[in-house]
């Protein structure tokens, strides 16, 4: 019987920034997982502080930056690779009226003046972007290679022997007063990180976990373009070589994984209403966002069986917010320490 303090189910990025966390701590761990359609896989990973429609400050912004550009760092020195890509976010503007918005907030809203730029002309001198009003600068942000990043440290706990390629058989899991036992693995805890798979567990299906499917391209163009996000209708991001990020829908009626025709034209469509030049779409992808009622994620222990902990409900800013969310398990955990309220699953636990 192998005995680990934790056993980590999903290797997206929640489960991979809790896996750090506990490489950090120096504590036993094994991750679990071999689910092909991650929504960290495909994401974009774009970390942005600023609600673009509202033009309003994401829910501890600054915290979550920080912490981003903390623990994304401790994956480049461990794997000995970069992941962490810093440029800004260019919002074109629609009408005079954002613009004028947009000024305001960024000279007078004290949590925004960090953050947005009053410079609003950065665009003009590339000729296949439309941006006739101009466009406001998002600051301190950038993207995370998710893509790359999963697949290193899957590499890397493999060489460890910290992994194990399967689905996770409940059928196998064993609990008694303290601890759970997984086939030949004793763990004192298991963290379910499973993103949208969680509605497939039998201890945490009923939370109010929503299934959002998007899907996204990968285009190729010689245009010149600048080392930014470009976000009009949709959002156009480098990827280096040439190649751009295109998304992503929005879809809560056909939650699956299949990539459709109709996706496709809308995002070209969305990209070509403020980029004339031309492209081609070299790559389609679709996953499912674990996103939450309440727009927040659910952390901590289930009800009754105090072992079992939910890790879950990251949505569309899943880099942003893994960091931040694992601290604050790791802390309740080990450290006894409260989890911020917003967060807590116990704000569901009429669920059970």
């Amino acid at each position: 019987m192998k005995k680990v303090e934790y056993i980590i189910v999903g290797q997206g990025v929640a489960g991979s920034c809790m896996a750090m966390k506990l490489l950090q701590e120096n504590k036993s761990f094994v991750v679990i997982d071999n689910h092909f359609h991650k929504a960290s896989a495909i994401a974009a990973g774009i970390f942005n502080p600023v609600v673009l429609k509202r033009f309003s400050i994401v829910w501890n912004a600054t915290k979550q930056i920080q912490r981003l550009q903390e623990v994304f760092g401790q994956f480049e020195k461990l794997l000995n690779k970069k992941y962490i890509y810093n440029f800004p976010v260019y919002r074109i503007f629609n009408d005079e009226q954002e613009k004028k918005t947009w000024i305001k907030k960024a000279t007078t809203h004290p949590d925004l003046i960090d953050y947005l730029s009053t410079e609003t002309e950065q665009l003009n001198s590339y000729s296949s972007i439309k941006n006739p009003i101009g466009s406001g600068e998002v600051l301190h942000t950038g993207r995370v290679d998710l893509t790359n990043l999963l697949i290193d440290f899957k590499n890397y706990l493999v060489e460890k022997n910290s992994f194990i390629d399967e689905t996770f058989d409940f059928s196998e899991l064993k609990l008694d007063d303290n601890q759970a036992i997984y086939k030949n693995i004793e763990a004192d805890k298991i963290i379910f990180a499973e993103g949208f798979n969680i509605l497939n567990n039998p201890y945490f299906k009923n939370l109010p976990v929503i299934g959002v499917k998007g899907e996204v391209l990968k285009i190729e163009t010689n245009a010149k373009l600048p080392e930014a996000v470009v976000k009009g209708k949709e959002f156009l991001m480098p990827l280096g070589e040439n190649q751009y990020f295109v998304g992503a829908t929005y879809d809560r009626d056909n939650v699956n994984y299949e990539n459709t025709e109709e996706a496709k034209q809308y995002l070209i469509d969305g990209v070509q209403n403020f980029f004339e030049d031309n492209f081609e779409v070299v790559e389609q992808h679709a996953s499912i966002r674990p996103t939450v009622v309440d727009r927040r994620p659910i952390i901590g222990a289930h009800p009754t069986y105090q072992q079992l902990i939910c890790l879950n409900g990251m949505g569309t800013r899943g880099t942003m917010l893994a960091p931040v969310m694992v601290d604050d398990l790791y802390n309740f955990l080990e450290n006894q320490q409260p989890i911020d309220k917003e967060a807590n699953i116990e704000r569901f636990y009429d669920k059970f």
